[in-house]
């Protein structure tokens, strides 16, 4: 089987790039040796990125790269678009991948198509992620085509799968689950010398207990409320708490007003923007930190929960969306609604030494559940699937 991939997530530092980066990557590894995988990619992601040597590349010669979030304003020209989907064509494939349907394009060609749906929140709630009509509109018509186009969709998550059956009308028996899972990079690592210089790379408080955030900026990520809740944590320990928000800011302003909302909540000095962090060193803050704390109004699957687990570090994590099912018995839950629900279990967390010991060695057992190996396999039946149909 000659697989084609859409490879212009491959240099995305969100959710869905990581998500292509390694199922791509076990996707090479669990074919068979007459297999083939060719990644179709945009001419600025084919020069920044690394790509695994049995992958063959195409490149397509585009002007500008892919908008980052679905929400961003820099759209492809209809050139780029045609461009891509005339290399997709190319390849010969027979079947093409598009790890995200934020990077998808019209494939000229008669192959089946195979596009992930990350989750439903721009369907349910555009108003959360686009500020123009316009933007609204193209969004809508680049889901429309892909719908028409795709013969299979992939989701990350149960709940996600549920509810891009209802915002597509779209089978729900139809939608496969392909889990995410933490890199290998993301493990139990013992405090040293590299703990205190991560701390100072980043001016971090070298003997404060930290409260760790990993993710976007977006409004669903519900970070306002997290600082007016942090404004409301009493821990017993006299040596307090530092919220450390790591993630890459986007250009809409949202990390700026974060940080003009600290003084007036009596957070300044107490909390860090630490931008984007590599993962060798975000396994050190996992490590690190007293707790991971994720307040989201909704996510399609909650990435940062599994790498946390996997490195042994407590979670606290909002009772909606994919978040309960994805932390399970190893995570505390609140009302990412409500203030004082979060300063609660950010509290606890903080105040139990016991409790994170348990919930660490929980999520331990639980992240070996959350496979990129078992994934990649999932996802081939998929492509064997579609293609037997055709």
């Amino acid at each position: 089987m000659r697989i084609g991939i859409d490879a212009s997530c491959w240099q995305n530092p969100r959710g869905f790039g990581r998500f292509t980066r390694e199922l791509v990557s076990h996707l090479v590894d669990v074919c068979a040796p007459d297999d083939q995988v060719v990644l179709v990619a945009d001419a600025a992601t084919a020069a920044a990125g690394s790509f695994p040597e049995r992958a063959e590349l195409i490149v397509a010669a585009t002007r500008m790269p892919p908008a980052a979030p679905p929400a961003a304003d820099d759209w492809r020209s209809p050139f780029d678009l045609l461009r891509l989907g005339w290399k997709a064509r190319q390849c010969r494939a027979d079947v093409f991948w598009f790890p995200s349907v934020a990077s998808y394009y019209p494939v000229p060609a008669r192959m089946p198509i195979v596009v992930t749906f990350h989750d439903a929140m721009t369907e349910e709630r555009p108003d959360l992620f686009f500020a123009t009509q316009r933007a609204r509109f193209l969004w809508r018509a680049k889901v429309s085509m892909a719908r028409r186009q795709a013969s299979a969709i992939v989701a990350p998550s149960e709940n996600a799968r549920q509810r891009i059956a209802r915002a597509l009308s779209w089978p729900v028996d139809d939608i496969t689950r392909i889990d995410e899972g933490a890199a290998a990079v993301f493990r139990p690592i013992p405090s040293s010398d590299r703990s205190t210089l991560v701390r100072v790379r980043y001016n971090l408080p070298v003997d404060t207990p930290l409260v760790l955030y990993v993710g976007g900026f977006d409004p669903h990520k519900n970070l306002p409320t997290l600082l007016e809740a942090m404004s409301q944590v009493r821990t017993t320990s006299a040596s307090g708490w530092h919220l450390v928000l790591v993630g890459a800011p986007g250009k809409d302003g949202a990390a700026e007003a974060l940080i003009r909302m600290l003084p007036g909540l009596g957070l300044s000095g107490r909390v860090t923007l630490a931008g984007f962090v590599p993962d060798e060193d975000l396994a050190i803050l996992y490590n690190e930190a007293r707790l991971l704390v994720l307040p989201s109004i909704d996510e399609g699957f909650g990435l940062p929960v599994v790498e946390a687990m996997a490195c042994g570090l407590a979670v606290s994590v909002s009772a909606r969306g994919s978040l309960p099912d994805v932390a399970g018995d190893a995570g505390l839950t609140f009302d990412p609604g409500d203030r004082a629900d979060i300063a609660r279990a950010i509290t606890r967390l903080l105040d139990d030494a016991a409790l994170r010991a348990d919930l660490g060695a929980r999520g331990l057992k639980r992240a070996q559940t959350f496979s990129w190996t078992q994934s990649a396999h999932r996802l081939m039946g998929v492509f064997r699937s579609v293609t037997r149909a055709t």
